[in-house]
């Protein structure tokens, strides 16, 4: 990326003919130099979440939120084996989750929203306070149902 906007700098300087600006390779430690020029910058691994959660939730309503879970635990007196936690992760197909980028250090957010029509791959979890679990249930995209998924332990109608 860097190289690319060096290059667009010279542009309507360099022509065929002649070259009046030339730069050095990049060195394999550049990035490391630069960032500890720019003390502002830092690196960090981008986290992808959907558009509306970093629009609609707030440290705030999440402490408000579990206060209110604890008040009604506590005046049901709810036990710890009948809590549940259900869980759905979607998975982009071919999203890369994992990557590095500078950003500015003075921003908190390292969240990037992600765009909405992809398809998905959706794990389910459900997992009980006291530490039990199920197993996962895992949903592909499929446009015709075969008999063959289907475990013959299952009751049809």
């Amino acid at each position: 990326m860097a190289e690319i906007i060096r290059n667009r700098c010279v542009i309507g300087i360099n022509d065929d003919d002649i070259q009046l600006v030339a730069y050095e390779e990049f060195g394999r430690d550049w990035v490391a130099h630069f960032m500890a020029c720019h003390p502002q910058l830092e690196s960090a691994r981008r986290k992808l979440i959907e558009a509306a959660r970093i629009k609609d939730v707030s440290l705030e309503w999440l402490k408000k939120w579990f206060e209110n879970l604890w008040s009604v635990i506590d005046k049901e007196k709810i036990e710890s084996e009948n809590i549940y936690n259900i869980n759905e992760s979607g998975f982009a197909i071919g999203d890369v989750e994992a990557s590095q980028r500078i950003i500015n250090a003075a921003i908190c957010q390292k969240f990037q929203a992600k765009p909405g029509r992809q398809e998905w791959v959706t794990a389910i979890e459900c997992i009980c306070a006291d530490g039990t679990s199920i197993p996962p249930l895992i949903i592909f995209k499929q446009e015709n149902l075969s008999r063959q998924w289907i475990p013959t332990s299952i009751h049809h109608n």
